[in-house]
């Protein structure tokens, strides 16, 4: 009895088939070739025959059917390319045509090194299909070709004082990378530095390539960039462009950008601690400004505080008078930003003297004509009453002191400007600055002090502005008693030394007649 089609067959009138084992797994997306006619993975050939042959017998069992198979969509992309054996394992461990490191069989080149002390190392068997990606060794294999006649043994090279022969090792086992050399090669920046001085000597412009390539993406230290520096430096290569960038280097003029860089970032913090930033902005800021002034950094940015901070001094003074005219003129003003100035002058003025670089600072005091106009033109409730003095207490003892050694004209104007609107305010003005007795002391042993700096005509001048602004008013603040007591001291010493030499005068002439 024959099977018809995929109906019921009676087991008793089919002997079991012998099993047949199923063929080896391929690669997927791969199909079997059987007698010329496309096979799928996992299908046997006994299934891709008809219903009447033995392979539908035998997978059919007593009472069961099996519809049809169908066969599987393809896939829209087309099948990978079955690779053999040998191109798989030379992906996997980086070779490709070019000979293994370390098949001495088919070795031509023995190279050995010999290190700057000690014993020589064992001799390496090397290829010059691969030994010729380095220009060294393509000199030295050109020279052997060229000179003599016999190729059938193999060159000996030797590399003298070798510092570390096992760098050389390394370096030499990536000629044997056929492809670009991957960053899995080096283990950190000393290895490639170690690994780019190696590169260097022989030539191996591959390799100097892919070391700036790993230098330029990996973080540094201070150290790290030191040595940096120092191996390109020593070696005198060209760094990549990125690499060069990352260093910074003269060549592409990157220190006058260093400065301008810095300006420009120095501006943008000083302006947020300014208008009210957290104190994380204004300690980063502090550690900037004294980073800039260490004596390992270059006098250049010590010049760039000064600019960044008297700029930032400057606009913060123009917007306090910005919003002190339209308080004189009982406009609408903007406290808030009144208050923000205030502060910000005081914090830049203890910045600038703590990096000994105010004397322009009082300088620019010395002369503001205009601020001090605006102070006693409206001086009930002034916010800026209480900042004032403090700045002129800050200065006038830097002047008594010797923190700022100040031209006689700084210390002139100084005082001769800001004594009418210091008496103005003390006297005139509301109570709220006669409660800081402190602020007051400091601010008249500062202006006694800087007043017996000036010489005695210039002492006048002052103790006449004095006299006329503050002994008339009922507080007599401040008081310069004792300056002007010196000051009065002086005039009668130098009036005796005067009388002194009149009296003199006539016994000389008499001496002279006779």
């Amino acid at each position: 009895m024959h099977a018809c089609g995929y109906g019921r067959v009676q087991a008793a009138s089919i002997p079991l088939p012998i099993p047949i084992l199923p063929p080896e797994p391929s690669p997927p997306g791969v199909m079997h070739h059987h007698h010329g006619h496309g096979m799928w993975p996992g299908t046997s050939s006994t299934c891709m025959q008809g219903p009447h042959g033995s392979g539908a017998a035998g997978l059919r069992t007593r009472g069961i059917s099996r519809p049809p198979r169908k066969r599987p969509r393809l896939a829209r992309w087309s099948a990978a390319p079955y690779l053999p054996r040998r191109s798989l394992e030379a992906m996997a461990t980086g070779q490709g045509t070019l000979p293994r490191y370390g098949d001495e069989g088919s070795a031509d080149v023995i190279l050995v090194l010999k290190p700057v002390e000690g014993l020589p190392l064992p001799p390496l068997l090397l290829h010059s299909r691969a030994l010729r990606r380095s220009e060294f060794f393509e000199t030295r294999l050109s020279e052997r070709w060229a000179t003599s006649g016999d190729h059938n043994g193999p060159l000996e090279i030797t590399l003298d004082k070798c510092v570390n022969p096992s760098t050389y090792v390394r370096c030499i086992q990536l000629l044997y990378v056929p492809d670009r050399i991957k960053h899995t090669a080096f283990n950190d920046v000393q290895d490639a530095l170690g690994i780019l001085e190696v590169a260097a000597e022989l030539l191996f412009h591959d390799c100097v390539n892919a070391c700036m390539r790993y230098l330029e993406a990996m973080p540094w230290t201070l150290e790290n960039e030191a040595a940096i520096r120092g191996c390109i430096a020593s070696l005198h290569l060209q760094s990549s462009p990125d690499l060069a960038a990352r260093l910074c280097t003269p060549e592409d003029g990157a220190m006058g950008k260093s400065v301008d860089v810095m300006k420009d970032v120095l501006g943008e913090l000083l302006a947020l601690v300014t208008n009210g930033a957290p104190s994380k902005a204004r300690d980063i800021t502090e550690r900037v400004l004294l980073a800039n002034v260490h004596p390992s950094a270059s006098p250049v940015f010590a010049g760039v505080n000064e600019v960044a901070l008297l700029k930032e001094f400057q606009g913060n003074l123009g917007q306090l008078k910005i919003q002190l005219r339209k308080f004189s003129n009982f406009f609408s003003w903007n406290a808030h930003q009144v208050t923000l100035a205030c502060s910000a002058l005081r914090w830049l003025l203890d910045e600038l003297f703590a990096l000994q670089i105010a004397d322009m600072s009082i300088k620019i005091f010395s002369e503001e004509q205009e601020l001090a106009q605006l102070m006693v033109s409206r001086m009930y409730q002034n916010p800026f009453t209480e900042t004032l003095f403090q700045i002129l207490v800050r200065m006038l003892q830097a002047l008594q002191k010797g923190e700022v050694v100040a031209p006689r004209s700084v210390r002139l104007g100084l005082v001769s400007i800001w004594l009418p609107v210091i008496a103005k305010l003390g006297n005139d003005g509301d109570d709220n600055f006669g409660k800081d007795n402190e602020l007051q002391r400091n601010l008249e042993i500062g202006l006694g002090a800087v007043v017996e700096t000036l010489p005695m005509i210039d002492q006048e001048t002052i103790f006449k502005i004095w006299i006329g602004a503050c002994l008339k008013c009922r507080k007599a603040w401040p008081d310069l008693s004792e300056a002007f007591d010196s000051w009065c001291g002086k005039l009668r010493a130098s009036q005796r030394e005067a009388d002194l030499e009149l009296d003199k005068a006539p016994l000389t002439s008499e001496v002279c007649s006779s």
